[in-house]
């Protein structure tokens, strides 16, 4: 029988993407193999979660000849090939090793779409800017949040407010320490609040107790957003989890962890030498911050600030009293809340079930 072949990377794509199409493929009794691409925006534990995921196959990460190693087994099996995240050589290396159709899901431009059989995006104002041939399938992101369940309400007592310390073990390195020293002030301005730190799929078994012992309270899953009043997060696809749940948040990115954050592209390699490689990391997203563009993926989808984006020379103790001036302006936070519903209002739901559609479609055997 053959499979289904989905290629993915970082978590974000991993957890965010893979998971609900991995769903639905295997609700129509579709067989899934899964390669895990090499990414330097990778956490260590993709293998252990895409393990989690149950799929019939599995291979990766490795290095380029691995990687062109299980591209080639795995393409041959495949009566589709599906790209979600990496780079798009890859998939047509398998696809073109099975004979297969070429899809691919993105939230932007990427070398090599145009040789695609479909293209899929989230929203109308992505496909804008990816050219002909885009179909707007919806947000995988919000599938997968489906599969968690979606209510942040319920919760009686203390409002709470949500930190991400990050899926990347070099990245939450640096939170740990930011945020214990937030909380000294958090809890002196703003005492009827929770703090809560929500904790990565991608984050090592054991971790909550040093969250606990930090003063705060670690949580994972749909249970870590209940009773939540506001987050602080970094960019990524947690900005439309929390979009989509509709909590306010900001993202913060002090300049002293701007060495821990990974770049993408011919950059990010360099960025991996020892020696240069920190020093490169932190001149290319101070002057992306000087070109003030965009972070937060609702804001980028709005075309302007709705979320705040600080980025910049803050200690524990400056980004705790911002945090604290939202916590005390509820009319802000709701402000920010109906904003966030109306950009999430502009994506259709049901993505992974239109890309099976397209997959039993191309694949159809008459």
């Amino acid at each position: 029988m053959k499979s289904v072949l989905l290629l993915a990377n970082g978590p974000g794509e991993l957890w965010g993407w893979v998971r609900p199409v991995a769903a639905e493929l295997k609700r129509r009794s579709r067989k899934v193999s899964l390669l895990l691409l090499p990414c330097q925006f990778a956490s260590g534990e993709e293998r252990r979660v895409a393990e989690g995921l149950a799929p019939d196959e599995l291979r990766g990460p490795s290095g380029l000849s691995g990687t062109l190693r299980d591209a080639l087994f795995l393409g041959r099996s495949a009566e589709a090939v599906l790209q979600l995240g990496g780079d798009l050589a890859w998939g047509r290396i398998a696809a073109r090793a099975g004979r297969a159709p070429l899809l691919c899901y993105a939230y932007g431009r990427k070398n090599g779409l145009p040789r695609c059989d479909s293209v899929f995006t989230a929203f109308p104002a992505m496909a804008a800017s990816m050219g002909d041939r885009v179909q707007v399938a919806g947000d995988l992101v919000r599938d997968s949040l489906a599969l968690d369940g979606q209510d942040s309400s319920g919760e009686v007592g203390a409002p709470s407010v949500l930190f991400f310390p990050g899926s990347r073990a070099a990245i939450r390195e640096f939170s740990f320490p930011f945020l214990k020293g937030m909380l000294p002030c958090l809890e002196k301005q703003a005492s009827e609040w929770r703090f809560r730190v929500v904790l990565s799929p991608f984050s090592t078994p054991g971790e909550e107790e040093a969250w606990r012992s930090a003063g705060f309270s670690p949580a994972r899953g749909a249970e870590a957003f209940r009773g939540a009043e506001f987050a602080v997060t970094q960019p990524g696809t947690n900005t439309l989890e929390l979009m989509y749940r509709r909590i306010p948040f900001c993202v913060l990115v002090p300049f002293a962890s701007l060495r821990k954050v990974p770049l993408p592209g011919i950059p990010g390699l360099i960025a991996s030498l020892p020696g240069i490689g920190p020093r490169l990391r932190e001149t290319v997203l101070r002057r992306r911050r000087r070109k003030m563009e965009l972070l937060a993926w609702p804001n980028r989808l709005a075309g302007r600030m709705l979320a705040d984006e600080c980025i910049g020379e803050y200690s524990p103790e400056s980004a705790a009293e911002f945090v604290v001036s939202w916590l005390h302006d509820r009319s802000r936070r709701d402000g920010l809340r109906e904003a966030l519903g109306d950009v999430a209002g502009s994506a259709p739901q049901g993505a992974a079930v239109r890309i099976a559609d397209e997959i039993e479609r191309m694949t159809v055997r008459v």
